[in-house]
C-alpha cells in the first residue's frame, strides 16, 4: 500500500472519528442541557417550616388567638429531634438518646420559670408537605396543644428523607416575652397607617418574681426610649402611625406593665412600600376550615379527611389542661378622629375557604422532573457507550 493511499485512509478515519465525537458532544450536551433546565419543583414552593409556620398563625388568627412567634431556641430544639427521627424512623417524642422534648427544650437554652417550663411538641411524618400536617393536626388531639392560650412561641424542625416529611412543632412561652405583630405578622404595608396585635401573659398570670404577671396597661412608641408615652389600657388590637411615610424600615415597640409595676418591652418591624409594590395576601390551604362551631360543640371532633396523609402523636402540653378556642370578637379601629382606619396591606383573613386540593398532587411535579432528569442521564450514558471507533 502506498504512503498516499495510507494518509488518505488515516484521513477518513479522523473525519469519520470526529463525526462521531461531534454528535456524541451533540447529544451529551443536550442530555446536560435537559437535566440543568428542568426545574426543581421543592424549592419553588418554598420553604417548608415557613409555610407550615404561616399556616399554623393563619389558623390561630382564624379561631380567636394571637399569633405565635419564631423563636431560634425552639427551632434549634424542633430541628434536632427531626433530624433525630430520621434515624428513629418513627414519630415520637422520646429521642435516641432516650432525651424528652421537655430535655430538648432547655438545653436549647429556652429559659422558664424557676426551671418550670411551660412547653409543649406535636410531630407529623408521611407523604405530603406542610398543608398535610396542617389537616393531621386540625382534625387531632394536636390542636388542642397548637391553639393552647398559653403558648406565645414556636419553632419548627423539618427534614425531608427520599419524600418522607418529617415536621416537629415545639410551642412555649418565657418569662417577660410578650410578641407583638404589626398587621398580623405581615413583611410589608402599603401605608403607615397599621394594626398591632398584642399577646399576654396567659401562662403565668401572677408573674414570678421580678418577671410580669399578664399585663394591664401598655405604651407605644417609634423608639425604644418611650420619653413622654403615656400609659393606655391593654387591648388586643391597637391602632398605630409608623414613624414615617417614605418606603423603608419601621419598628414599632411596646412596653408592658402589670399591676404590680413589673415591665416588659417587645418590638416588631416591618418594611414600608410604595402603594402597588407589597405581595397580595396568600391564601393558604386550609379546606378542613370550618365555620366556628356552634355553642356548646366541640371544635376538635372532627372526622380525618385525610387517614392516609401521615402519623402523629401528640403530648399534653407542660403545665395543665389546654383552653377552648373562644369565638373571635370583631375589633373596630378608629382614629383620634373617630373615624374608621383603613388599613391599605391588613388584609383579613378570607371567610370562604379554597377548594380541596388533592393530598399529595403537589409531588407530582417533582417526579416528574426525577423521571426526566433520569432519563436524559441514561441517554447520556448509552450515547457514551455507543462511542467506539469501527
Amino acid at each position: 500500500m502506498s504512503q498516499k493511499t495510507r494518509e488518505r485512509k488515516s484521513e477518513k478515519a479522523e473525519r469519520r472519528s470526529g463525526e462521531r465525537t461531534a454528535r456524541w458532544a451533540g447529544w451529551a450536551a443536550l442530555a446536560v442541557a435537559i437535566a440543568l433546565v428542568m426545574p426543581v419543583p421543592s424549592a419553588a414552593q418554598g420553604d417548608p417550616r415557613g409555610q407550615l409556620f404561616a399556616l399554623l398563625n393563619q389558623l390561630r388568627l382564624r379561631e380567636g388567638f394571637a399569633p405565635l412567634g419564631n423563636s431560634t431556641l425552639l427551632n434549634a430544639a424542633a430541628q434536632r429531634h427531626a433530624d433525630d427521627l430520621v434515624t428513629i424512623g418513627q414519630a415520637t417524642h422520646t429521642g435516641s438518646d432516650g432525651s424528652t422534648y421537655q430535655q430538648r427544650i432547655r438545653e436549647a437554652r429556652y429559659s422558664a420559670w424557676d426551671d418550670g417550663l411551660v412547653v409543649g411538641e406535636v410531630l407529623w411524618t408521611g407523604l405530603g408537605g406542610a398543608e398535610d400536617a396542617v389537616t393531621w393536626f386540625r382534625s387531632n388531639p394536636e390542636w388542642a396543644a397548637l391553639t393552647d392560650p398559653r403558648y406565645r412561641e414556636a419553632g419548627i424542625g423539618y427534614v425531608d428523607d427520599s419524600g418522607v416529611r418529617y415536621f416537629v412543632v415545639t410551642l412555649g412561652a418565657r418569662p417577660g416575652v410578650l410578641p407583638i405583630f404589626i398587621n398580623d405578622g405581615a413583611d410589608t404595608a402599603e401605608s403607615p397607617a397599621v394594626a398591632l396585635r398584642l399577646t399576654n401573659e396567659d401562662a403565668v398570670p401572677l408573674g414570678d418574681g421580678a418577671q410580669i404577671g399578664r399585663a394591664i396597661e401598655v405604651r407605644l412608641s417609634n423608639s425604644p426610649t418611650f420619653d413622654g408615652v403615656p400609659w393606655q389600657p391593654w387591648e388586643e388590637l391597637l391602632p398605630w402611625l409608623l414613624a414615617g411615610e417614605e418606603p423603608g424600615e419601621y419598628g414599632v415597640y411596646v412596653e408592658f406593665r402589670d399591676g404590680a409595676n413589673r415591665t416588659a418591652i417587645a418590638e416588631d418591624i416591618i418594611q414600608l412600600v410604595a402603594p402597588g409594590n407589597s405581595p397580595p395576601t396568600p391564601t393558604p390551604f386550609l379546606n378542613l376550615l370550618e365555620a366556628t362551631p356552634e355553642p356548646g360543640t366541640d371544635a376538635l371532633d372532627l372526622t380525618p379527611t385525610a387517614p392516609d396523609a401521615g402519623n402523629s402523636t401528640a403530648t399534653p402540653p407542660t403545665g395543665g389542661a389546654t383552653s377552648a378556642a373562644p369565638t373571635r370578637t370583631p375589633v373596630a379601629l378608629t382614629g383620634e378622629d373617630g373615624e374608621p382606619i383603613v388599613f391599605a396591606t391588613w388584609t383579613p383573613l378570607p371567610t370562604d375557604t379554597p377548594d380541596i386540593v388533592e393530598a399529595g398532587a403537589a409531588d407530582w411535579p417533582l417526579l416528574l422532573a426525577i423521571l426526566l432528569q433520569g432519563a436524559a442521564i441514561v441517554l447520556g450514558i448509552a450515547v457514551f457507550l455507543r462511542r467506539r471507533v469501527p
